[in-house]
Formats: C-alpha cells, sequence, structure tokens
C-alpha cells in the first residue's frame, strides 16, 4: 500500500533532488527505525532497483545510510507492523506503528493491524519484484539465504505473486538471460564503473554465437578489477554453464569472487582454470565451495599447470569421494603430483560409486610418478567409462598400466596418451602379454600415442600384431614419433605395418631410420587403410646416396594407382633439391589432398618445380611449404601457376620466408602475396572444370611414349611381312592375323579420344546433360516445396499473432496487408536454390563424374594397348622365327619423359645390338666393356618395352634446376659429338699382335718428399720369386687388357671414396675423374707374361658384372713395342700407379705402412730393382684380391730409392 500521503510536497521534491534522475524510485515509505537503545527514528525508506535508501525525514532530506539487496543476509517478520533485515550482521528494525497506519488507510475501513500487515507485505513485495527483475530465473530463497515470515502463508503467497507466471517477467528478459542487467547490478554492488563493451559483447557476440561458455580472456584488456564484476554476474546467472579463467592474469579478488560462484551457482558446470599459479591453499578453498553447494552441477574441473601439489589434492580428493554426481571431466596434468596424491586422488574415485559411471577424462600428464600406482591401476582395472585417458610424461610402468587396462579399459577407451613414459623391462625380457592382448581387444581406440617412449622391439611388435589382429577398430591414428627406431625398427615396421588395417594415420616423425626408410614406405604402400603419413625429421642427417633411394620409394608409393594416402608431411626434412623428385610426381598426383614440405631449403628452383605441378595438379587441397628459402621470383612463379589451379583452397601464409622478402622489396612482396590470397580464395567456391583440358592432360600421358612404340612396331612387322611375303610356302594365316593386329594397332592410338566420346555423348559443358537436367528438376522441386513451408509458417506466425493481439488484429484487411508484406519478406528466389544445388553442389558431382569416366578410360585405353604391343612382338617373334627379331633398332629421336635411372640393364643390352653406324663397331654380344658401357648412358635410350603409366606421368627434372646441385658434366648431352670429340672417345684395347706396350704417362712427374718418417719397418719379399714370374710367358699380357685395371668381382669392403667421383661425358673429365693414372709403353720393348697380369686376366673372363666404378675408367694406350727385359719394371709401375692416390687429389695422404697380416697370404712389396719380389703364395688370385684390397684402403708402400733416382733423371731430361 503506498504512503505518498504520508510524504509532504517539499519532502518527496527533496528526495527527487537528492536521489536524482538515474536511479529510478520504486517505492517510498516512512517508517520508524528502532536503534539499539529502543529509541525510534522516523526516515523515509526509499526502494531503488538495485539498492535501499534511508533518509532523514526533514527538509532538506539527506542520506542517513543504504546498501544492496544483495548484502540482505536475512529477511524477518514475526509481527503484523514489524519487519527485520539483517545486513552484514548488524539488524535494522523497522516498525510501522497503528497511528501511522490508520492515516494512510483513513478512506479504508481496514483493521488497523491487518493494514501494518499489507504494508509490510508490500515493502517485502518491492522488494522481491527487484530482485527478480535482476535474477529472473533464480528464486529469492537462493539469493537470500534466510527469510522468516509469520504465518508462514504468507511467504507462500509472496512467492506466487511475484513468480514469472503471474508477472510475465520472462518476456522482457535480456539476452543470455539477462546477463548485462546482472553485470549492471554486479558494477554498483562492488562499486566500480560499468563498462559498456561488456554488456556488448555478451548481448551480441555470445549470443549470436548461442556460446554458453564465457572466457575471461576475452575482457583480458580491461583492468583486473573490472573482471570482478563479471565473474559475481555468473553467481545467479543461468545461461553460462563453463566459466573458463585460463592463461591470464587474476588477482586475489577475482579468485575469490570465482570460488563465491562455484558456492551459489546453480549452473556452472564447468570450471577452467589452468595456468592460474594457483597454489595449495587454493584448491583446500575451492572443496570447501564445492562442499557448501549442495545444488551444484559442476562435473568438469582443470586446474593443470598450477603447483596445487599433493596437498591440494589431497583436500580436492576428499570432495570427490563425495561427490553426488560424480565427475566427467578431470585434468591435474602438470601439478607438482607424485605417486602419493595420485594414489589418494584414485583411492577417492574408487569410493565414489559414481566415477565409475560418470568419469570420461582423466588427465595427469606431467606428474613425477616413478613409483608404483596401485590405487590407480586398481581404478583403472575397474568396469570404467573412461574415454580419454592421458598419462605422458610421468615416467609410469608402462607394463603394469597395460595390465589394468586391459581388465577395465577396452569398452569406451578413444584416446590414450602414454608419450615420454619407458618401458621398466630389463633388455632381453619379454614384454607381457596383456600389451599386445589390450591392443588385440580394444573396440574404440582412435588414438594411440607412444612417442618418445623408445620402444623395445619386441613392444613395437607386440603393438602392430595386436593391433593387426583388431577387427572392431578402425581410422586409428598412431604415433610413434622420437623412439629412435633405427634400422632394426624399420625391419619390424617393414614385416607389420601391411597387415594392421585399422590404422588411419601414421606419424613416423624423428626415428633415425637411415636407408631403411624405402623399405618402410614400400611397406607402408600395400597397407590400403592409411590416409595420413608423417615422416618429418628422419631424412635430414641421411646420407645423400641413402636419400635418392627413400625419395624413389616414396615417390613409387603416391604413383601406385591403388594408393589411398590423402596427407603426407616431410617436414624439417633439410631435402634441398632431393625434394624435386617428389614435387616431379605432384603434379599427375591422384592421390594427394595436403602435403607438408616446409622447412626443406628447396630454394627457388623447387618453388619453380612446384608451380609447374599445381598447373596440372587436380587434387592437392592443402600446401604446406614454409621455410624453404624463397624468395620473390619462387613466390612470383606459384602466383602464375595458381592463375590455373582451380583445386587449392589452403596454403597458410609463409610467414619466415615472405621476412626476407620485405626486406628486399615490400611493395612487390605485398603485391604477389595478396595476389595468392586472393586467388586461393576464389578457389574456395567451386568451379566446374573443363573435360576438354583434362584429356589433353592424360593424353600427354598415355600417348608420350606409345606414339613411337607402336609405330616401330609395325613397322617392323610390315617389314617382316613383306618379306616372308615373296616365299609361297609360308603361314598365310599367321600373316593375315599379324595384318588385323596392325590394323588394331593403328585405331588404339585414337582409342582414348573416342572413348571420351562416348563418355560425352549428350553431356555437355552447357548444361543439357542428363545430370544437369536431373538437378535442375531437383532444384525446381526443392523451391516449391521451400516456398509452401514458408507460406504454411507465415500462416502459423499469423494465427499465433491474432491469438495474443485479437483487438489490434481485428480487422481482416490488416491482417491481410501484414500478411502480404511477410510473403514479400520472405519469399526465396529460384536463383538462389539453382546457386547452390546446380552450381555448388552439382559443380561437385559433375566434376566427381568426369574425373570418374576419364579415370576409366585411361585405364582402358593403356590395357589395349599394353595388349596390342603384346600380340604385335609375338606375332612378330613368330613370323621371323629369331627371338632377336624383337629388339628395336636405337632411335635417333631420344625420348625425353625417360631419365638415366629408369634405364635397365637389358636395355643396354638390347641397345648394344643394333645396326646404326655409330655402333657398327661393336660386337654383337651382350658383354661390352665397361668404358664403352659408361659411355652409352650419355645418350638417352629407346627401350624396347614401353613405359609403364607410372614412368610417363612424373615429370623429368629439369637439367637447368639439376645444375644448381650438381655440375656441369652431370648434365645430358643429347646432341652429336663433333669430330674433336671424337677423337678423345675411348677406342678398344690394343691386341697383343699390335706390339703396343702399356706405359705410365706420368712416370716422369716427381714425387712430394715425405712430411714424416715411417714408423714401422717395411715388408721385404725375396727376390727369387720375381725371377720366377719374370721367365713366364710374356703372350698372355694381352688377354683381358680391357679390364686391367678394374677388379671383376669387388666386394663390399673393396670399395673406396676415389670410385665414387662424377660421372662425365668427354673424355678428358672422364681422365680427370679416373682413379687410376694414364699409363705409358716402350716401343721397343715386348711385355711377357706375369703371374698378377694372368690372374687378373683369367678373372676378367669371368661373367662377373661390371662394377659400377669401372664405368668412369678411362685408359689411354699407344702402339709401342716392348721387350721383356723390363717386363718387371712395367709391372710395379702398374701396381704402383694402382696404389697411387688421383693425379688431382689436392692433398697427399700420411705416410702409412703395411703390416701384411692378411688373411689371404702375405703381400710383397716393389723391390728397388723395379722386379716384383714375393713368395709364392703371393702369385695367387687370393694374393691380387688383397693388393686391391690394400689400396682401396689407402695404403701407400715405399718406393726404392734406385727408382727415386730414375724418375728425377727423367724429369731433368
Amino acid at each position: 500500500m503506498s504512503t505518498r500521503s504520508q510524504l509532504t510536497k517539499d519532502l518527496n521534491e527533496s528526495v527527487k533532488s537528492l536521489l536524482g534522475k538515474n536511479i529510478k524510485i520504486l517505492r517510498k515509505t516512512l517508517v520508524k527505525l528502532e536503534k539499539n537503545d529502543k529509541k525510534t527514528e522516523n526516515r523515509v525508506m526509499v526502494f531503488s532497483p538495485c539498492r535501499l535508501f534511508f533518509l532523514t525525514a526533514k527538509v532538506p532530506t539527506r542520506i542517513d545510510f543504504h546498501f544492496h539487496y544483495l548484502e540482505i543476509q536475512k529477511i524477518e517478520s514475526k509481527k503484523s507492523n514489524q519487519l527485520v533485515l539483517s545486513v552484514s550482521g548488524i539488524e535494522r528494525t523497522l516498525v510501522l506503528y497503528p497511528s501511522q497506519i490508520s492515516e494512510t488507510t483513513s478512506m479504508t475501513r481496514v483493521d488497523p493491524d491487518m493494514a501494518a500487515c499489507l504494508e509490510v507485505d508490500g515493502m517485502l513485495s518491492t522488494l522481491a519484484s527487484a530482485l527478480l527483475v535482476i535474477f529472473p530465473s533464480v528464486p529469492i530463497t537462493n539469493i537470500i539465504r534466510k527469510i522468516e515470515l509469520v504465518p508462514e502463508k504468507r511467504l507462500e503467497q509472496l512467492l506466487t505473486e511475484i513468480s514469472p507466471a503471474a508477472t510475465g517477467t520472462f518476456s522482457g528478459v535480456g539476452p543470455c538471460c539477462g546477463f548485462s542487467t546482472q553485470y549492471a547490478c554486479m558494477c554498483d554492488y562492488h562499486g566500480l564503473p560499468y563498462r559498456d563493451e561488456v554488456a556488448w559483447d555478451i548481448d551480441t557476440i555470445y549470443l549470436s554465437h548461442n556460446s554458453k561458455e564465457l572466457s575471461l580472456k576475452d575482457f583480458e584488456h580491461l583492468d583486473q578489477r573490472d573482471i570482478v564484476p563479471i565473474v559475481s554476474a555468473l553467481e545467479h546467472n543461468t545461461w553460462f554453464t563453463k566459466l573458463r579463467a585460463g592463461h591470464i592474469r587474476m588477482s586475489h579478488e577475482a579468485l575469490d569472487r570465482i570460488l563465491l560462484v562455484i558456492r551459489r551457482s546453480l549452473s556452472i558446470e564447468e570450471l577452467y582454470l589452468d595456468n592460474l599459479g594457483l597454489r595449495g591453499d587454493f584448491a583446500h578453498k575451492l572443496s570447501l565451495s564445492l562442499l557448501a553447494n549442495p545444488h551444484s552441477h559442476l562435473h568438469s574441473l582443470d586446474l593443470s599447470n598450477n603447483l596445487i601439489e599433493d596437498k591440494g589434492v589431497g583436500h580436492l580428493s576428499h570432495v570427490f569421494g563425495r561427490l553426488p554426481t560424480g565427475l566427467v571431466k578431470l585434468n591435474l596434468s602438470f601439478c607438482g603430483l607424485t605417486c602419493k596424491g595420485v594414489n589418494q586422488l584414485a583411492h577417492a574415485l574408487l569410493s565414489n560409486p559414481n566415477m565409475s559411471s560418470t568419469l570420461a577424462h582423466l588427465d595427469i600428464s606431467g606428474n613425477n610418478l616413478k613409483e608404483e600406482l596401485n590405487n590407480l591401476c586398481n581404478f583403472l582395472a575397474q568396469p570404467n567409462c573412461i574415454s580419454h585417458l592421458d598419462v605422458s610424461g610421468t615416467d609410469a610402468t608402462l607394463e603394469h598400466l597395460f595390465g589394468a587396462l586391459l581388465r577395465g579399459c577396452t569398452t569406451h577407451l578413444t584416446h590414450l596418451n602414454v608419450s615420454k613414459n619407458r618401458f621398466a623391462s630389463k633388455k632381453g625380457k619379454e614384454v607381457p602379454p596383456s600389451f599386445k592382448q589390450f591392443f588385440t581387444s580394444t573396440l574404440n581406440l582412435k588414438y594411440l600415442n607412444f612417442s618418445g617412449c623408445s620402444l623395445p622391439l619386441d613392444a613395437l611388435k607386440n603393438l602392430l600384431l595386436g593391433l593387426a589382429c583388431n577387427e572392431s577398430t578402425e581410422g586409428l591414428a598412431l604415433d610413434l614419433s622420437n623412439n629412435n627406431l633405427s634400422a632394426s625398427g624399420a625391419h619390424v615396421i617393414e614385416s607389420c605395418i601391411h597387415g594392421v588395417r585399422c590404422l588411419g594415420q601414421l606419424d613416423l616423425n624423428e626415428n633415425n631410420f637411415d636407408v631403411e626408410l624405402g623399405s618402410v614406405i614400400t611397406a607402408i604402400g600395400k597397407n590400403k587403410s592409411l590416409k595420413h603419413l608423417n615422416l618429418g625429421r628422419n631424412l635430414a642427417s641421411m646420407k645423400q646416396k641413402h636419400v635418392v633411394v627413400v625419395m624413389e620409394a616414396l615417390v613409387q608409393m603416391i604413383q601406385e594407382d591403388d594408393c589411398i594416402l590423402q596427407s603426407l608431411s616431410l617436414a624439417d626434412s633439410k631435402l634441398k633439391t632431393d625434394v624435386f623428385s617428389l614435387i616431379n610426381a605432384l603434379g599427375s598426383n591422384q592421390c594427394l589432398q595436403s602435403i607438408d614440405i616446409s622447412g626443406n631449403m628447396m630454394g627457388d628452383a623447387g618453388a619453380r618445380l612446384l608451380a609447374k605441378a599445381l598447373q596440372i595438379n587436380t587434387k592437392l587441397k592443402n600446401l604446406v611449404f614454409d621455410r624453404n628459402n624463397v624468395t620473390l621470383q619462387g613466390y612470383s612463379d606459384i602466383a602464375y601457376a595458381l592463375e590455373s589451379n582451380y583445386t587449392l583452397r589452403y596454403m597458410p601464409f609463409p610467414v619466415f620466408d615472405v621476412q626476407h622478402c620485405m626486406k628486399a622489396s615490400a611493395e612487390r612482396t605485398d603485391i604477389i602475396m595478396r595476389r595468392v590470397q586472393e586467388l586461393i580464395h576464389r578457389n574456395v567456391t567451386p568451379k566446374r572444370q573443363y573435360h576438354s583440358q583434362a584429356l589433353r592432360l592424360q593424353q600427354g600421358f598415355l600417348l608420350t611414349s606409345t606414339q613411337q612404340m607402336v609405330d616401330r612396331l609395325v613397322l617392323q612387322t610390315q617389314d617382316s611381312i613383306t618379306a616372308l611375303s615373296q616365299v609361297p610356302a609360308e603361314d598365310v594365316q599367321l600373316i593375315e592375323e599379324t595384318q588385323g593386329l596392325i590394323s588394331d594397332a593403328e585405331s588404339v592410338k585414337q582409342l582414348l579420344h573416342r572413348l571420351n566420346e562416348v563418355a560425352l555423348k549428350g553431356d555437355v559443358d552447357d548444361g543439357t546433360g542428363p545430370v544437369d537436367i536431373k538437378l535442375q528438376q531437383c532444384a525446381i522441386e526443392l523451391h516449391t516445396t521451400c516456398a509452401g513451408y514458408i507460406q504454411r509458417t507465415i500462416e502459423n506466425m499469423m494465427t499465433c499473432a491474432i491469438k495474443e493481439c485479437p483487438h489490434v488484429l481485428a480487422d481482416a484487411q490488416t491482417q491481410q496487408e501484414i500478411a502480404r508484406l511477410c510473403r514479400a519478406k520472405s519469399s526465396m528466389p529460384l536463383d538462389f536454390v539453382n546457386n547452390c544445388i546446380v552450381e555448388q553442389a552439382g559443380t561437385e558431382i559433375v566434376n566427381k563424374i568426369k574425373e570418374l569416366n576419364l579415370m576409366t578410360a585411361a585405364h582402358l585405353s593403356d590395357k589395349i594397348t599394353d595388349e596390342v604391343i603384346e600380340c604385335l612382338s609375338r606375332s612378330h617373334k613368330a613370323i621371323v622365327g629369331d627371338s632377336r627379331a624383337s629388339i628395336r633398332k636405337r632411335s635417333s629421336t631420344p625420348d625425353v619423359l625417360r631419365t638415366r635411372s629408369r634405364l635397365s640393364s637389358d636395355a643396354l643390352k638390347s641397345e648394344a645390338g643394333g645396326t646404326s653406324p655409330s655402333d657398327c663397331s661393336l660386337p654383337n654380344s651382350t658383354e661390352q666393356s665397361p668404358m664403352l658401357e659408361y659411355l652409352n648412358l650419355a645418350t638417352p635410350h629407346m627401350s624396347s618395352k614401353r613405359k609403364s603409366l607410372y614412368g610417363r606421368k612424373l615429370r623429368p627434372q629439369s637439367v637447368v634446376d639439376s645444375s644448381e646441385g650438381l655440375s656441369a658434366d652431370d648434365i645430358p648431352d643429347l646432341l652429336p659429338k663433333s669430330a674433336e670429340e671424337s677423337q678423345d672417345s675411348v677406342s678398344d684395347l690394343p691386341s697383343s699382335g699390335s706390339g703396343q706396350v702399356l706405359m705410365h704417362l706420368v712416370k716422369s712427374r716427381p714425387k712430394r718428399a715425405k712430411t714424416r718418417a715411417p714408423t714401422r719397418p717395411m715388408l721385404r719379399g725375396s727376390t727369387s720369386d720375381t725371377e720366377q714370374s719374370s721367365s713366364k710367358d710374356s703372350s698372355a699380357i694381352a688377354e683381358g687388357l680391357d679390364t686391367f685395371f678394374v677388379k671383376p668381382s669387388p666386394t663390399p669392403s673393396n670399395s673406396s671414396s676415389l670410385m665414387n667421383t662424377p660421372r662425365s661425358q668427354s673424355s678428358d673429365n672422364l681422365r680427370k675423374a679416373s682413379p687410376l693414372p694414364i699409363l705409358k709403353t716402350d716401343k721397343s720393348q715386348k711385355p711377357p707374361a706375369s703371374p698378377l697380369l694372368t690372374s687378373e686376366a683369367e678373372e676378367s673372363t669371368s661373367p662377373s658384372p661390371v662394377p659400377d666404378h669401372a664405368k668412369q675408367t678411362t685408359i689411354s694406350t699407344k702402339s709401342e713395342t716392348s721387350s721383356p727385359l723390363n717386363t718387371n719394371k712395367v709391372v710395379n709401375k702398374v701396381k704402383e700407379s694402382c696404389r697411387k692416390p688421383p693425379p688431382i687429389a689436392p692433398k697427399p695422404r700420411p705416410w702409412s705402412m703395411f703390416t701384411g697380416d692378411k688373411v689371404s697370404g702375405e703381400l710383397s712389396l716393389v723391390s728397388d730393382g723395379g722386379s716384383s719380389s714375393t713368395t709364392s703364395d703371393a702369385n695367387t688370385p687370393d694374393s691380387v684380391d688383397a693388393l686391391d684390397e690394400s689400396t682401396d684402403s689407402g695404403l701407400v708402400i715405399d718406393a726404392s730409392e734406385t727408382e727415386k733416382q730414375e724418375a728425377k733423371e727423367e724429369v731433368a731430361k
């Protein structure tokens, strides 16, 4: 009941002027306020939206005291005319006397006691209504914990009167359940300024995203005091269910308000307080807050990266054991826990029966748990519903852990991280059977991390075999990175990985596989479930020759027709030019959708090749290639390539490389990178691909070498038919069948084009194809359905509006006008539906159909072409009757698609038997000298067999790009040699009848003086054996001269670094690169046969393969004669020349001594007289091998003083 009649006009004006216009007055009442001494004073009681003011009853009035509604702790009304308010422990007793009541109720015939009671109830109703406006979804009893009214029905009537159903309060509730109003109330409560930006962010951003999570990081830019009212607003807000306050600075006052929110909130379910610098005392306070709120719905708690230690976890454990609803998520990672604290936690989880059915996420990683975890293992061994378990970096014993997981976590566990833990089993001890059984029996595992565990080989084998036996799970992501598995681990993976069909993602990063990584990649290619592969940091420290092998295996794997790999990562591998082969394979690749080649330092040359690949690639969608030392020129090439690429949709901004580009030219860098981003954004919207472009690309792959192959076979077969047609006795039927095959061979060259005409029949790019027509029909039907649904919705809305506002919408004309405007506003254009169905979804569908048709046509054409070539080859052999008749002549126009590394030994042998003028002097046998075999590699050859589709789709390496990392001699010379070059070429070695003798051309070169004295005595042999060896027949010297300087059957131990010289095309470069010095002979002497030469000549007749270093050796001879007198001298010079380092050696090797304790016999040295002094055992082939082995190992044998003197005399001449 209003008491304004008690207040004079002057007093009312004084109250209004004192409070101002910014404070809304809800109610004014004149009351008597009791003091402690039972005296009373008149006061004017004013209710505002948030505060209660007590003003003096004099003019001019002043504020005696005031307090916030939230400061009221107790309301009591045991007498009809009395109201007691307890504020912060101080009771304020308000009394309404009958005389005052009678003045206000003089016009009514109401009992004074009843009138006083109604007045008190009116004041309570005003207070409760004000609180309801601020906190509309929370009962008043939750805000003011203690309310006592006598009789009790007064409280029930009060709650009924202010209920939302009676007052319609919910109709005025603001966004996010009135958070802005609550924030303003809390700003008034704490005496802090109201920030409009906070209210706008909550009412606009959070509401538009329907976000139930309040992140304090959004307001980190504000002062720490301004965070306090934001947190306090959550005390009675029912919109937000999550509070995230991680990784920011918070004051103690803000942390105290968080504890108060936990104590009072009815809606907070998840609390994230990670990395706030909290200690154990905060954990204690948090446990008390949880115990004080019996209606708490908190089920997720994150206290990670806070050193609460075992003491804090002990306090929380008591609460966790009593939570009636249990926990769903608990994160205590990096909290400084030990086994004691974790065991206390696990004991609390065991004691709460609800935990086994609610706890799904448990993270205790980063804690020191070296001791036994019996309670944790007992909890995990019980049937539970844990789906996410992280114990990484805890030094826990994995053997015991997997035993517990096998018994209780095989059903629901999907994420398991045990990285940075080691096996406690000693070396040689078997891994427990439970380890393998867990991976066999798990049902839903999707992520498994064993990174940095130093997995024993037995554990790795059991892991892979267990997963191979698992038929329940699929799409598993397995992380085996940083385990240093090396070669032995690679062998285990190679033997097991192909059978693990549940794998979807594999990370083998940083495992030091070395060259065995190539075999691992080959085995991974056989796994038809793996879609994501990470091989980064395995190639950075690998030898160059091994990197080539690994990259060839990788390119071979991704080019297979049945390869399903979608993403590949080679990040931080420092491949440099070795990544070029992979980039060349990207152009035609049909499986990879994402690739990461960052950190490989490929430079602008790699960017140029990548641009070429992007111009024809139609599958790649994600590309990462930062940290590659690419300059503006490289990014300009990428931007140019993206002009014709419509599929690449994501390419992270290359921050590291662009930094250097900005220093060189900031404006040009901005233009290029802006253009790249525009093209990437263009590709996000799907665009219909042109079938003709893809067809021409496929024709280029299929017909590059096929055209020449079929033409040659047809020409050879026609020549054979023409020659045999003159013989009447020949088989006419065979000739007719062959002519039919020739006709098919002519038609097969146009087969791909014909097949695509069939696929495109009635399906063109102008929208008249059957698929486009069906899509347009679907668009029209969908538009009709949408229009009907919108019309029915408008009618239902109008019905509801008429029901709610019948007086306004009583006129039928008004209803029709409103309905017409609604239909105009809500009409859906047909163009919009066509764009969604035909242009967007239809584009993807039509592009996929065309892609499948083209793949089918290409596969069919390729297989039929192979069959035609095979049939023509068989017919040609049958007509000619000679198996060698099918060997084609050497092509005068090389196939530029064939690289040198793809040439097989069979192709070389077949080409050696050609009839070209340049080969007319070569023998027809398949064995040829190493020099000639090397020179044949200088010119590309047309193989006798058509290249596979894999080989045709690989882009050949650019000569310009390859020259950046190689010497000029490595670039193939495709032009014919001039006359001068032909004179320098190596010819056949002279025969014994020509009288030519091998002589050392650098015999006269002076030797360097010794820089240090020998540390061991030199080995000397007897001269008797040398005299015997010099008396043998000299006629055997001519045998095997072409392989004199080459060991026919080397062993791996005989390899030398001197043999690994770059391969050269010209004879000058060959002479420089050769590890053997060129010999000089004497005209007047004829060389006799020595045992050393005889043994090597005999070995050269064996069919052993010619070593690679023989292809890099050249021998220059002259037509000179020699006598048997100084044959031993020639032999010694030959031996000495074999032991010397190359003439172009930059630095002489230090002297070393040879002990002669070889397995094959005692090794002899060169005598002072120039003759070989050996024992009888040293003349065997084994001793020759020992001699070669000593030469390869870099041993230097001392020469005699007489020979040195002879060398000086020759120099003087």
